[in-house]
């Protein structure tokens, strides 16, 4: 089969693409009539080769909702890990996985993960963010690598979220938010959420509001404060809220599809000095509006998996800033509006076989539509801007199996696979960018695994980087470094028409070693160099205000008065690191209690082959070995088994199902005791070797590593050191966080370094509390208290602040602590409530498999 993408670049918008692209999301989200149909649920694929309707057994010995391909999981955690660490959500339980999921490629360290459902692609994150993590059986923690198979840029973590079968509950929370100084900056959350799954079946709807009162200046002990302090805020009043609906259904002959919404709000006030004319503050009043709608659907075909995605959004964002020019006032406006649209194809499959096993491949096809209209008025000076861009993007990635031990292909090597990956992207106003990559992927053991790569990438810079409105905010305080002294600016931010194109090369080589069931170790060394850098306007040192002099104006006196803070290239960024760490994970089951059997021990590293009785492992009895298969969830009732003691697995999981024997959900394992124990410690150390820009061609390099800095936190840390501990025992648990950031320097442009910042190490921590009261015994008896959990998150609980000294071991006004982090340490009070509900089953009609 041969496939032609054909796109031409004329610097506008092509009209038939756009129409071929709004037709087909139209197409796909329009099937979603068919999801309202109560269909039978498809048959779970594991393997190809070897399936059995409604149950399947694989021969691969892969976990049910594994992904594709022969990489295993780094980590894995069952729903007793995940209670330990406290959280509520997707979103957060991603935000608490940061040491486990951060990475160095691409320079986009700590940024959020691809994320699966069940080993298969969604088509944003909405799609998963607001689902409690009670609907979670296990979740998988696995390399970029993976990102490849999934039609992704080896650029990202991956984090496959295994759900439960079935479930049904609604989720309310509530909290307050405060700092532990006095002043305003208080956050108020409120929200509802309502879940139900059954087999293939999902439904979501979750609605947030938060408040956040502003912060102001005289809230702070700050030294020589500003004359309008009580007009200026350190955090604005603002407030957001938040819908989202997910509806996702199996729609007959093996394909499933969702269908996804939400729509977005917030308003933002902040005061931004003294107005004089009328004898109040000077006000920038921003408000967003984002709506979207997106859907996806999957299947299967001859041995070949697919999914196409589809998304249309619109984003308006709309601000009015007040200014006083020679005793004038001025209200500047900028609105900018965001149209686009995409629709994606992946599909994977073997595409031939050799004898260390079979070829796998990846082929994905994506075209992209998006729209930037900006109009601005600065004292009185209108300007408006229309960008478009249309792509178009095919990507090919193979993964070939070299030696085997299983297919006993020189299996004394172990398992041995090489990949390749090359993309095509056609843009109609940067023309085409390609990215090539390749690797090795070894296992000479079970606990041994060792990954290299090798990857070029070019990419281009974001229309909003290029075309956001021009913004002129007064009053902003910076350090002077030709001066050696803080200064009162006017900041202009927006787009750079002129920016290039980056191109990005990494090295990777990482190293995973599982010893046991409880320790996973791990290492990776990252080599990456970036030209043509798209970057955020660097701090301005001398060194930068001798690059960029047009950037920076200076009045007659040579005090500064205005900084051009819209993004830039720079030529070259090196940088070179080394993360190592370790998790410990343990759990304790507790003993079985009376009328409750334990459940079978896990399969979790077994694979889901049906033991004897035809009983497949279901992705909610995926657990430590030796422990209950699925974890009781906190205060649920286990329901009452359906007639003849038949469970209900929906989705290809008859007997042994919820209800069913065994491990059913009220017979053993998921309506098990409750409570146990877990304990969990990672820590993490990170050790840069060298992060060097080049602003020019002939220009000194900048060494972040020594005295140089693109941030307003001064240089790079040359270590950095990640810690995570979570107890949990019988419904009450911590979860602590800690960060160790060494300190760095800045210089300035005096020879005797008069003008060099020093900025301090710094150690923050984190602590959350977290009791489930339903398991408590005072209050067990109780069932209003089933599925209630309190919770006291500490952020930064000693208060730390990182310290900026000049040479004199004085502070500058701009780097006063409570300028850098106002709240300081904050104590946030939640409680939270769900409440399950069990519906009928219906009737289970699948014939239970000879054993």
């Amino acid at each position: 089969m041969q496939t032609t993408l054909t796109l031409v670049s004329t610097g506008n918008p092509a009209p038939g693409l756009r129409l071929a692209l709004m037709l087909g999301v139209s197409a796909l989200l329009l099937a979603s009539p068919a999801l309202s149909q109560q269909t039978r649920a498809a048959p779970v694929v594991q393997d190809e080769e070897t399936e059995v309707d409604a149950v399947t057994v694989t021969a691969n010995r892969q976990q049910p909702g594994a992904v594709v391909g022969d990489i295993p999981p780094e980590m894995q955690l069952t729903p007793r890990d995940i209670r330990a660490y406290g959280v509520s959500s997707v979103s957060e339980l991603i935000s608490a996985l940061e040491p486990q999921t951060s990475t160095g490629r691409g320079g986009a360290a700590g940024g959020r993960p691809v994320i699966l459902v069940n080993g298969a692609r969604i088509s944003n994150f909405a799609e998963v963010r607001d689902i409690p993590t009670e609907a979670i059986a296990r979740v998988d923690i696995l390399p970029e690598e993976v990102a490849l198979k999934y039609g992704y840029s080896a650029t990202q973590r991956v984090v496959n979220l295994v759900l439960r079968r079935r479930f049904n509950a609604k989720t309310f929370e509530g909290a307050y938010k405060a700092s532990t100084d006095e002043g305003g900056g208080d956050i108020v959350d409120l929200r509802a959420n309502l879940l139900r799954i059954q087999g293939d079946s999902r439904i979501l709807m979750d609605g947030k509001f938060t408040s956040q009162n502003r912060l102001l200046e005289t809230d702070r002990d700050l030294a020589q404060p500003r004359s309008d302090a009580s007009f200026r805020t350190l955090a604005p009043g603002k407030t957001t809220g938040d819908l989202n609906l997910v509806l996702s259904r199996p729609l007959g002959n093996g394909v499933s599809g969702t269908v996804n919404a939400s729509l977005e709000a917030s308003d933002t006030n902040s005061w931004i000095g003294r107005n004089t004319l009328a004898g109040r503050a000077l006000q920038r009043d921003s408000s967003t509006l984002t709506g979207h709608l997106g859907g996806g659907m999957a299947g299967a075909i001859k041995g070949w998996r697919w999914t196409a995605t589809a998304n249309a959004e619109q984003a308006t964002s709309d601000s009015t800033t007040e200014r006083l020019i020679s005793g004038l006032g001025y209200r500047d406006r900028s609105k900018s509006v965001t149209t686009s649209a995409d629709t994606q194809l992946d599909l994977n499959g073997t595409l031939l076989r050799i004898p260390a096993g079979g070829v796998s491949t990846t082929v994905t096809g994506e075209l992209e539509t998006l729209k930037l209209d900006s109009d601005s008025q600065r004292a009185g000076v209108a300007r408006s801007a229309s960008l478009s861009r249309d792509s178009g993007k095919l990507r090919l990635n193979l993964d070939v199996p070299l030696t085997s031990v299983r297919n006993d292909v020189l299996p004394f090597l172990g398992d041995l696979s090489a990949n390749f990956n090359l993309s095509s992207e056609q843009l109609s106003d940067f023309g085409s960018l390609t990215s090539l990559g390749y690797g090795l992927n070894w296992g000479p053991n079970s606990k041994i695994r060792l990954i290299a790569s090798v990857s070029r990438d070019e990419g281009a810079p974001t229309l909003s980087q290029i075309g956001d409105p021009e913004q002129l905010t007064p009053g902003v305080q910076v350090y002077d470094f030709k001066r050696g002294t803080a200064a009162v600016v006017s900041q202009l931010s927006g787009g750079n028409a002129a920016l290039k194109e980056q191109e990005g090369r990494v090295f990777k080589l990482g190293l995973n070693l599982k010893p046991n069931n409880d320790w996973t170790l791990s290492s990776n060394y990252i080599d990456s160099r970036t030209s043509d850098l798209i970057s955020s306007f660097p701090t301005g040192t001398s060194q930068i205000e001798a690059a960029f002099p047009d950037r920076f104006i200076r009045d007659a006196g040579g005090n500064l008065i205005q900084v051009d803070s819209r993004p830039v290239n720079f030529d070259r960024r090196d940088t070179e690191e080394l993360r190592t760490g370790f998790t410990f994970r343990k759990s304790f089951a507790p003993p079985a209690a009376a009328g409750q059997g334990q459940g079978r021990p896990s399969q979790a590293g077994q694979g889901a082959t049906a033991p004897a009785g035809g009983q497949a492992s279901r992705p909610d009895q995926v657990g430590q070995p030796g422990q209950s298969a699925a974890s009781a969830i906190p205060g649920m009732p286990p329901p009452e088994a359906p007639p003849g003691g038949q469970g209900f697995g929906g989705g290809g999981f008859p007997g042994g199902g919820f209800g069913g024997p065994p491990g059913g959900f009220g017979g053993r394992g998921f309506g098990g005791p409750p409570g146990g124990t877990v304990l969990q410690i990672g820590l993490y150390h990170t050790v840069k070797f060298r992060d060097e820009i080049t602003i020019r061609p002939g220009l000194a390099k900048l060494d972040l590593l020594d005295g140089a800095a693109v941030g307003s936190s001064g240089g790079t840390a040359k270590n950095q050191v990640d810690l995570q501990a979570n107890f949990s025992r019988n419904g009450l648990g911590t979860a602590l966080n800690a960060r160790w950031q060494e300190g760095t320097s800045v210089r300035g442009s005096g020879a005797s370094g008069s003008q060099d910042l020093t900025y301090s190490g710094l150690t923050t921590v984190n602590l959350r509390l977290f009791a489930d009261l339903g398991l408590q015994p005072a209050l067990r008896a109780n069932p209003f208290w089933r599925g209630a959990r309190v919770s006291a998150s500490i952020d930064n609980l000693f208060d730390a602040k990182q310290k900026v000294r000049a040479a004199d071991g004085s502070t500058p006004i701009t780097y006063q602590e409570d300028y850098l982090d106002p709240r300081g340490r904050t104590v946030r009070l939640s409680f939270r409530k769900v409440f399950f509900t069990f519906p009928a089953r219906p009737p289970t009609t699948a014939a239970r498999p000879a054993g």
